[in-house]
């Protein structure tokens, strides 16, 4: 299996259109920070915990990103699709993650998702600083929920990122239009799904089935 290479790139020339309305943002380089500095993620995560009342990335631009919360029922909609990752997890290995996980993209971008999982091989091949910090490389798997608040095109951008940086399945779930986008690596567009009762692991997570309409849509 190819995993994705951590090598900064160099940097996107903008990419405020893969941000929520209302977020936050602070080029790095005006403060003297260097975001692709070997020591930076760690730094970054150090930094995130002294500040965990603020969510935060870093994006393609070298900008640090203070996201705005997604609510109370985003967050039960987030722990839904953990649980049932960790369920699969236990009984089929590898490893998952959740909103509070961060990734380093090939673009030196630090980025969270709502829900990733990545193979055991992966997992072990890092170093325990990885382990404890920012993990390299896309998710093998990565899903995106749609808030109350987010606009479409940015979250479109930001797994469009996510596949760009290496990973091989993922679910841009949208709960306002009962839809699912699903985006695999090497299809130039994502297949649309509209108000599907479950969404299938496929071969990157063979036998994970999530029941999308009970757990997201139809969540009181």
């Amino acid at each position: 299996m190819t995993t994705a290479s951590t090598a900064p790139s160099p940097v996107a020339s903008a990419a405020p259109d893969a941000e929520p309305p209302g977020a936050i943002r602070l080029r790095l380089s005006a403060l003297g920070v260097d975001y692709r500095a070997a020591d930076f993620p760690a730094r970054f995560i150090d930094f995130c915990e002294d500040n965990d009342l603020y969510e935060m990335e870093i994006n393609e631009a070298g900008e640090l990103v203070i996201l705005p919360m997604v609510g109370f029922r985003g967050n039960r909609q987030e722990t839904e699709l953990n649980a049932e990752l960790t369920i699969f997890r236990r009984s089929n290995g590898g490893v998952n993650a959740s909103q509070t996980s961060r990734f380093l993209l090939p673009t030196g971008a630090i980025r969270g998702p709502d829900a990733a999982w990545i193979t055991q091989e992966r997992y072990d091949a890092a170093t325990d600083l990885e382990h404890e910090t920012v993990f390299p490389g896309a998710p093998d798997f990565v899903v995106e929920i749609r808030s109350r608040r987010d606009n479409l095109p940015p979250l479109q951008r930001k797994m469009q990122l996510w596949m760009d940086g290496g990973a091989r399945l993922g679910w841009l779930i949208d709960p306002r239009q009962r839809r699912v986008y699903i985006y695999r690596q090497g299809q130039p567009e994502p297949q649309v799904l509209d108000d599907p009762e479950t969404l299938d692991g496929e071969d990157v997570l063979p036998g994970f089935s999530f029941p999308v309409r009970q757990h997201i849509f139809d969540l009181q």
